[in-house]
């Protein structure tokens, strides 16, 4: 595919969504710390994991390309979200949740013995919505454990990294779209007025 938008257009929007990133962590992690978020502690573990590995999977089968600096910030966002959460022993863990970790690193294992990066950007993607699923059974039941800012400037930020996909190949926008569509659910499940009947 040819490149859409200019170079440095591309990378200021790639800091510019970068940033946005950076911020939504640093609000996390605040929240954690002034345990406002109660963390599924195995989703972001696995979303650390997961991500991690795709992000290598990508560089190493693609090349680099600024569209991945949000895949980067948000693998090490997560892993010191995780780190906080266990030092300060404010986290969830459900038994069920060691499943999904468990059946995301079934996926995982499947992707890095492909060494395809379609393949394995798919799974990663499919492995880090299972990893996931506790934390979005939280906000559904309990949204008030996981209500926070950051899910709306992770909305935004991928967004950001959507429209820079443009023009690339559509490898690079996978996990976009993913992230995309997992922020957006956490916004709506966390900021939707639930009823108390």
């Amino acid at each position: 595919m040819t490149q859409l938008f200019p170079k440095l257009l591309e990378q200021s929007l790639s800091i510019i969504a970068g940033l946005l990133i950076i911020a939504a962590q640093l609000l996390l992690l605040n929240d954690v710390y002034r345990r406002k978020m109660k963390p599924s502690l195995l989703s972001w573990l696995g979303w650390t994991l997961l991500m991690g590995t795709s992000l290598v999977s990508q560089i190493a089968g693609a090349g680099w390309q600024w569209s991945l600096v949000g895949l980067l910030l948000s693998t090490m966002g997560c892993f010191a979200i995780f780190i906080l959460s266990l030092l300060l022993d404010n986290f969830l863990i459900k038994k069920a949740d060691w499943i999904f970790l468990l059946l995301g690193m079934l996926c995982l294992l499947i992707y890095l013995l492909s060494k395809d990066p379609w393949l394995t950007t798919v799974f990663a993607i499919l492995a880090d919505f299972v990893t996931g699923i506790p934390t979005i059974q939280n906000a559904y039941t309990k949204p008030e454990t996981q209500k926070t800012a950051a899910w709306t400037y992770g909305l935004v930020s991928w967004s950001v990294f959507l429209f820079i996909c443009l023009g690339h190949d559509w490898l690079y926008a996978l996990f976009p779209v993913y992230l995309f569509l997992y922020n957006g659910t956490m916004v709506y499940l966390t900021f939707r007025v639930v009823s108390s009947e």
